[in-house]
């Protein structure tokens, strides 16, 4: 059954976490979702997180699970871009769940069966003990749904806009990550994989951890030359 190809821990890097989150344990957003974690029991928890490719949203969803999993609780992430052509039967089962997380749900609007199908999962999934996380790149009523129920469901919780990360959250974002591994990243040298490389966040973190094991290997420092020659730049 593709839900349970889907669950933890398989699909989860074991660094997204809250604290490695840009902002950390202190963010408006970090600390709803520990929030809500902490009333589960007492109602259904619903957030909705709105924000563009590079605002972080991908990493609270992950990092949700992350501490779902922690917590004893069964979690999934339903990654849409990477589970939208299977149909939306993957959502069989998964209402047995504690924590849900469906990520980039804008795939999917305008496409009958899907926006039936989570309508449906919506209305079974909702009762206390369960956590509902979606993440969109537009506020629901943007997304142009086919159907106005579904719409109207994903508006029930709260929802955070979550802005983009500049370059310089980026630069900072990287060093952070490093320093969480015991690697040392400087200011200069992150600056340097910004103007050198692409700026996706999920593409950076690919390439520290590329630069985490040659610098392990080599046993040597990161440096702008030693980069350089790493990823042949």
């Amino acid at each position: 059954m593709l839900s349970s190809q889907l669950a933890l821990p398989v699909t989860l890097p074991d660094d997204e976490t809250y604290a490695s989150y840009f902002g950390g344990q202190d963010s408006l957003e970090v600390n709803h979702l520990q929030a809500a974690f902490n009333h589960l029991n007492e109602q259904f928890q619903y957030t909705y997180l709105c924000g563009l490719g590079d605002s972080g949203k991908s990493h609270l969803l992950y990092a949700t699970c992350v501490h779902a999993h922690e917590l004893g609780l069964s979690s999934m992430l339903l990654s849409l871009s990477e589970v939208q052509h299977y149909g939306p039967q993957v959502l069989e089962g998964v209402d047995a769940l504690d924590v849900v997380c469906i990520d980039d749900l804008h795939l999917i609007a305008g496409d009958e069966a899907w926006e039936k199908a989570l309508f449906n999962f919506f209305n079974r999934f909702n009762e206390p003990g369960k956590l509902l996380l979606i993440s969109a790149d537009l506020l629901p009523d943007m997304l142009h749904l086919d159907l106005p129920d579904l719409e109207s469901r994903l508006k029930w919780g709260t929802t955070l806009q979550i802005r983009s990360m500049s370059d310089d959250d980026k630069a900072q974002a990287l060093t952070n990550r490093a320093k969480m591994r015991g690697l040392e990243l400087s200011d200069e040298c992150a600056r340097f994989l910004l103007t050198r490389l692409s700026r996706d966040m999920r593409a950076l973190l690919d390439v520290l951890d590329t630069l985490d094991h040659a610098s392990m290997a080599a046993q040597r420092k990161l440096t702008i030359p030693f980069i350089k020659a790493t990823l042949k730049l």
